[in-house]
């Protein structure tokens, strides 16, 4: 009988057995590690270098197996980011935790540096009173009741902080809003995990939301017509097959059927699909044909014989061994 060395006084993860009978025998090994992580954490789990530092995996490695829980039901991300306080309170779980230092491909365009919208709301009284003051607070008000029909003060609170905190100007917040009304996702953390995104790609002025909002399209459409490829039966991209959909349909503007070829071509795991993708992009491959072909022309020429099976039989090599044989006997 095996039995676990452990005091259940002192703490303990309990793992639902659900995800054991369903997941225990098809999951990724690493994936557990992931996963009981997660379950440690579970009121402060910081973002994929967070769980890399405390699991030792990569943090390539690390998406993939978030996406694979996510996938399955098992975990769920609002893609919010969380303060620096909620990050160290996971990382101090651990006895000790090993410093990551995440390479970001040289093609890739950085992020500017913002900081997430403030944890205080402003009260009702102080919405109020900036309606009062100023009437693009309220033709804003207006027209995202026209948009969302009746919010509530948290959504209230959140246009307000965008306006305010990231300058971000009445239409634009609007546009925000259609665009979330359009994927059925209003909530008031939806709209300000997608303003804090916005503000990190430098989104402010409308030309720039409607290059965002073409580049969201093909996001959305590449997913649509890819996704049963990938092994993937949500309706929707999660944040981190998002963030890969991103790179290879917008930066790298690779075809449907490259991001196909490239995941069959990986074992179908999605971190060695990114590199392979990379690596096509950057060599000008736009179709699956044409990585083939370079393939082709990559391989070594077929080795030719240095000798003859046909008749190495009638060598005095053979002759000679036959007579070597018959002496011993």
């Amino acid at each position: 009988m095996i039995r676990i060395k452990c005091d259940y006084l002192n703490g303990a993860v309990a793992v639902p057995a659900d995800v054991i009978d369903k997941h225990l025998k098809l999951a990724p090994a690493a994936s557990f590690k992931v996963l009981l992580f997660v379950l440690r954490n579970s009121d402060c789990t910081a973002g994929a270098e967070q769980i890399s530092a405390g699991t030792g995996l990569c943090v390539d490695d690390v998406e993939d197996c978030l996406v694979y829980w996510e996938n399955h039901g098992v975990l769920i991300s609002d893609n919010i980011p969380l303060s620096e306080d909620i990050a160290k309170k996971a990382l101090g779980n651990l006895k000790s935790i090993e410093t990551v230092d995440k390479q970001e491909p040289a093609d890739k365009k950085a992020l500017q540096s913002v900081r997430s919208l403030p944890v205080k709301k402003p009260t009702q009284r102080e919405i109020a009173l900036r309606m009062s003051e100023d009437s693009g607070i309220r033709t804003m008000y207006t027209e995202a009741q026209s948009v969302l029909g009746t919010f509530g003060y948290d959504t209230q609170a959140i246009l307000l902080m965008i306006h305010d905190f990231y300058g971000m100007t009445p239409d634009v917040i609007i546009t925000l809003l259609t665009y979330q009304k359009s994927i059925n996702n209003t909530s008031s953390s939806a709209v300000k995990s997608r303003a804090e995104d916005w503000a990190k790609r430098g989104i402010f002025a409308l030309e720039d939301v409607d290059a965002e909002l073409l580049a969201l399209e093909k996001i959305e459409n590449s997913f649509k017509n890819i996704k049963v490829n990938l092994g993937i039966q949500s309706d929707r991209p999660t944040p981190r097959i998002h963030k890969f959909l991103r790179d290879w349909v917008v930066e790298w503007e690779c075809s449907d059927q490259l991001i196909v070829y490239a995941f069959e071509q990986s074992d179908k795991v999605f971190a060695d699909t990114n590199k392979l993708l990379r690596k096509l992009s950057r060599q000008g491959i736009k179709t699956p044909e044409e990585a083939m072909d370079i393939e082709k022309k990559s391989l070594p020429k077929s080795v030719k014989k240095t000798y003859d099976t046909k008749n190495i039989g009638k060598t005095g090599v053979l002759n000679w061994m036959k007579k070597s044989d018959e002496e011993e006997v």
